[in-house]
């Protein structure tokens, strides 16, 4: 799929500037041979209330690690070792298991990769939907149970009757999609956070089940994370984009302004191959090297190795001498390069 002609017009009320979730210099790690090895190195950013923000990048680049930090839903061997989560002002960090269980699917949904995988194989459909109705919503089993139908018809399953009686490999990749947006949205929730919600459907489903989530967002007024490496999804459906490289954010702003004019070369490689670019011999357009992880570098711009600029322009030395911070750009955007502004205070040398 490509980014061309398409454009996010949101005709919803107008956006909040207060933020419901906030996210300030979070970082992540895990136990490894010669100490702890960092995924997530300092990540800062914001949704506001009925907003959509897409975070970008490579596989890799700690997009999924931010979702499963902000639920506390990391692997046992992952640690948050600093930083601040906050959802409507309550600390997520500080939250006890008891009240993280009436966050997650009361105040935040999440849509995963995976849906079938996450569908308890056990449970028939009317039941994993109608759970977080007795659970969050103190409604009564048989009063939750006689909701699920019309919940399922809403969000596009054909004989929802039928469907509610099945089991998770009853259902095609599309049909659980939507039996987890369903579910996602019955406590509902004031945030949803979507990781890859499209990845595993064709083409045509991933169109509808995109569709679907735009209708509930703007009908809910449901602020978004949207996790992706999709950039044509990303201009159809989301406000604002961060880019995600080697567990840190190197651009961040509003959507057409970023696709239109990126800043940072990390974000102009991936729009350049999201358009199915070729260069003078005709092959695709790919970013070269291989996605960086954050404990594997120790000084400089993490994405020097494979940036073009860096190589051609001279400043190499720079780049990799010093890491440049997230510097504040005109139209509210931010960029973390040395060819891009001036940097200062937050800069690490090594």
């Amino acid at each position: 799929m490509n980014i061309e002609g398409q454009t996010h017009t949101d005709t919803a009320p107008l956006l909040s500037r207060t933020p419901l979730l906030e996210i300030e210099d979070l970082h992540v790690s895990f136990p490894g041979e010669n100490g702890r090895k960092s995924v997530i190195s300092g990540l800062t950013l914001s949704v506001n209330a009925g907003e959509v923000v897409a975070l970008v990048g490579e596989s890799g680049s700690g997009k999924s690690m931010t979702a499963l930090s902000l639920m506390r839903l990391l692997p046992p061997d992952a640690e948050i070792t600093s930083g601040r989560i906050s959802f409507a002002g309550r600390d997520i960090l500080a939250l006890s298991p008891a009240e993280l269980d009436a966050l997650r699917g009361a105040d935040i949904g999440m849509l995963f990769q995976q849906p079938q995988a996450m569908l308890d194989p056990t449970s028939r459909v009317r039941t994993q939907v109608a759970e977080p109705l007795w659970v969050h919503r103190k409604m009564s089993r048989h009063s939750a149970l006689g909701r699920v139908v019309n919940m399922l018809r809403d969000v596009g399953i054909p004989d929802p009757s039928a469907r509610a009686q099945c089991f998770a490999h009853e259902l095609s990749g599309g049909m659980a999609q939507r039996v987890m947006i369903a579910t996602a949205l019955s406590g509902n929730p004031q945030l949803l956070i979507a990781d890859e919600p499209t990845t595993a459907l064709d083409v045509t489903v991933q169109a509808q089940i995109l569709r679907l989530l735009d209708d509930e967002r703007r009908k809910r007024s449901l602020a978004t994370l949207l996790i992706t490496h999709d950039l044509s999804v990303v201009a159809a459906f989301a406000d604002r984009i961060a880019v995600m490289y080697a567990g840190r954010i190197v651009e961040e702003g509003p959507t057409q302004a970023i696709l239109k004019a990126p800043q940072h070369p990390y974000t102009k490689a991936l729009i350049s191959c999201s358009l199915l670019t070729t260069d003078g011999a005709g092959q695709l357009l790919s970013i070269p090297g291989s996605s960086a992880h954050a404990h594997e570098l120790s000084c400089g711009c993490r994405f020097h190795p494979r940036c073009a600029i860096a190589k051609s322009s001279g400043m190499g030395n720079q780049c990799m001498a010093s890491e440049p911070s997230l510097d504040s750009l005109p139209e509210g955007r931010k960029a973390r390069c040395w060819a891009v502004g001036h940097h200062h205070d937050e800069q690490t040398s090594c």
